[in-house]
């Protein structure tokens, strides 16, 4: 009975602690427990000092990627040095100018836009689902540029499905884009070449076309609208009246071989396309590299010469002067045979007019640093000058979002001071951020990595009028101070070293001492280096001649180079300048020794440690955070051993006190019996 009555009191939420007795036995054990949740507590808030430093983590992590984006926009000399270019006549053509473009005027004749190859189908359909084979499977066949496409087509393909044929072509892979057109009078297929510059004709070709479809689709079927032609300009009044037009000159080497030697073992053809039409010569087994070059100028269109270079064949083809007289050799299955093939032709000369000429309309290799957009033909002057406020503004931008981080650090960092009151921040004495703001420091206030003393101009922030300000008291206490008149006055005076201080770009220099002096090598030059790969810095260079003019040993930032040729090129795991490759210069005999320097940039310096610090897993801030929350782990253990401790506890007492009342109910039931029968005792005495 007893066990019962304990079970029912402990048990539930319903609890009758006390009811027999009259004391609030729950109050109390509530009170007791109280008691001993000081712990819980105590753990609870050492949980929530640790989960707020672990945000202030957070927060300065967004606070430095922010700063990464920032710097991603202005580590190249491009984004950094703004230079303004101004088109005259922009209707004619607007320019952009990039950091290597010099502060000049020039004057632009546009007197062609390059365009694509465009044809109209003559013959007139009167419905887009006319069938267009006469009742017969066939095979449509073109040249566009140096490509042949086959299109196969069936006995029921209509007009529409004949443009879709064409575009879905595997071989053709939107060189050309068929479509049908409404003219008014019916439908017509046209086809536009996607290709601008001379050279990139369609051409059908009739040879390999379906008798049963050249009524309607051969090549006299179609009437070329717009030819594909060069952009043609005069640029600061070259060439003179009259233009000097040239001829498309392509020739291929075969090594090893006579011009007595045959071209293939079977039988082939050799396909070109030019001034608009295509022509084919076949090649016979028997058929020398002589006998080709005569087949070649049978034709009467292109001159073709084969002739003995260095114990090589070399098959030299000449057109026409004029942009149009483009020879253009057909790949495979065109051209059958494979020393024949596009890829085998250099181009010795490119066909024009006399202007200067190119196959697009945005052309960024005539004017230094310009890009010229085409748009109309007419006369322009483009003017490009340095845009010293964008360049400025840039800077304020760095200064600004370095500042923002540095300006977190000291947030969280600072200790305060009221009278012999002395208070810290969150994180005061952090020994993580302590580093991360060294770090930081160390990079704004050092020579940048790969610039030199005695070459480099300007090396550091500081030379630029970017310094931190020392002072203490002031609002601006260990953050960056920006000072614009010097700025301007360094920029003003070398544009290019102030853009290479910030964003190098990996810019390459050489070094040696001649008599005592730095100077830059003339025993070797930078050739070449692979970004993500070579690092920026500085790197000792060694090399020995021979004897024979030939580099015998050369090593690398202290590490065995690779020789090939002329070349030395860095190796060895762990090198830094791995994959930074020289030309040698001085063959003379001896042992010559200098340097190459890499250069970041100030940007990207501070874009590769932010990247370090910020990594997911590998960087110091989710390190520390990790750290963290192992010991927020650790107390989240503790608090749930509390909790269970707690709960006992409560049970226990619980237990004890239910026990206690049914004690005191049993005494409380023999004093009642007791008083019962003493009242008993004393009625019957009357």
């Amino acid at each position: 009975m007893a066990d019962e009555l304990t079970s029912s009191l402990v048990s539930g939420s319903i609890r009758f602690t006390g009811l027999g007795s009259g004391t609030d036995f729950d109050s109390m054990i509530s009170k007791l427990v109280e008691v001993e949740q000081i712990r819980t507590k105590r753990l609870q808030i050492w949980r929530s000092s640790w989960e707020a430093k672990s945000e202030a983590f957070d927060t300065l992590t967004a606070s430095m990627l922010s700063l990464k984006g920032t710097l991603d926009t202005m580590n190249t000399t491009d984004e950094f040095l703004v230079k303004n270019s101004i088109s005259s006549n922009p209707t004619a053509l607007t320019s952009k100018a990039g950091s290597s473009a010099e502060e000049s005027t020039h004057k632009v004749d546009v007197l062609a836009l390059a365009t694509n190859d465009m044809h109209m189908g003559a013959v007139i359909f009167s419905s887009q689902d006319d069938v267009i084979s006469g009742g017969t499977a066939g095979t449509f066949a073109f040249s566009i540029g140096e490509r042949q496409v086959s299109v196969s087509v069936t006995s029921t393909t209509t007009l529409s499905q004949f443009a879709s044929l064409i575009n879905s072509d595997a071989d053709n892979r939107n060189y050309v884009r068929a479509s049908v057109v409404n003219d008014g009078s019916g439908y017509r297929l046209q086809i536009r070449g996607m290709d601008l510059g001379a050279g990139n004709d369609f051409i059908v070709d009739d040879s390999a076309t379906s008798a049963n479809l050249l009524p309607n689709f051969g090549k006299a079927q179609f009437i070329e609208t717009q030819n594909a032609g060069n952009a043609q300009l005069r640029v600061d009044g070259f060439p003179l009246d009259p233009p000097v037009a040239t001829e498309n000159i392509l020739k291929a080497t075969i090594s090893g071989k006579t011009i007595t030697d045959t071209v293939s073992t079977v039988d082939g053809t050799f396909k070109f396309a030019y001034d608009g039409s295509l022509y084919s010569v076949a090649i016979a087994p028997t058929d020398t590299w002589e006998d080709l070059a005569g087949k070649i100028n049978a034709l009467g269109v292109i001159t073709a010469s084969a002739a003995e270079v260095s114990g090589n064949m070399e098959l030299t083809l000449t057109g026409g002067t004029g942009s149009h007289k483009q020879i253009s050799v057909i790949h495979s299955p065109g051209t059958t045979v494979t020393a024949l093939q596009p890829g085998r032709f250099t181009q010795l000369q490119g066909a024009t007019d006399g202007y200067f000429e190119r196959k697009t309309n945005s052309i960024s290799d005539i004017i230094p640093g310009v890009t010229m957009n085409l748009a109309s033909i007419g006369s322009t002057t483009i003017t490009t000058s340095l845009d010293p406020q964008a360049v400025t503004d840039k800077v304020q931008t760095f200064v600004d979002a370095v500042n923002s981080v540095l300006q977190e650090i000291k947030n969280q960092t600072q200790v305060t001071t009221v009278g012999s009151s002395v208070s810290g921040s969150l994180l005061t004495g952090n020994y993580g951020l302590q580093m991360i703001q060294q770090k930081l420091k160390n990079i704004l206030a050092s020579k940048g990595v790969g610039f030199d003393y005695d070459l480099d101009p300007i090396v550091s922030l500081g030379s630029v009028g970017i310094t931190t300000d020392s002072s203490q008291g002031s609002p601006t206490f260990g953050l960056l101070v920006f000072d614009k008149r010097a700025f301007s006055a360094a920029l003003n005076t070398d544009p290019d070293a102030v853009a290479r201080l910030f964003s190098a770009d990996y810019f390459p220099s050489t070094k040696e001492i001649v008599d005592g002096v730095a100077v830059e090598s003339s025993n070797f030059k930078f050739d070449s280096a692979i970004k993500g790969i070579t690092g920026s810095g500085e790197y000792a260079v060694k090399y020995t001649v021979g004897a024979g003019g030939n580099i015998t040993s050369a090593s690398i930032n202290g590490y065995p180079a690779s020789i090939d040729g002329t070349k030395i090129i860095a190796t060895g795991d762990g090198n830094p300048a791995r994959g930074l490759a020289l030309e040698v210069i001085n063959f003379t005999e001896g042992t010559y020794t200098g340097a190459a320097q890499i250069k970041a940039g100030k940007t990207e310096e501070l874009i590769q440690e932010l990247t370090i610090l910020t990594a997911r897993q590998t960087g110091t801030l989710e390190i520390l955070k990790d750290n963290y929350q192992d010991i927020m782990d650790s107390i989240d253990d503790k608090i749930a051993y509390e909790k269970r401790r707690l709960e006992l506890l409560e049970r226990n007492l619980r237990l004890r006190f239910a026990n206690l009342e049914a004690v005191l109910g049993t005494y409380d039931n023999i004093a009642n019996q007791l008083s019962s029968q003493i009242q008993s005792l004393s009625g019957s005495s009357k």
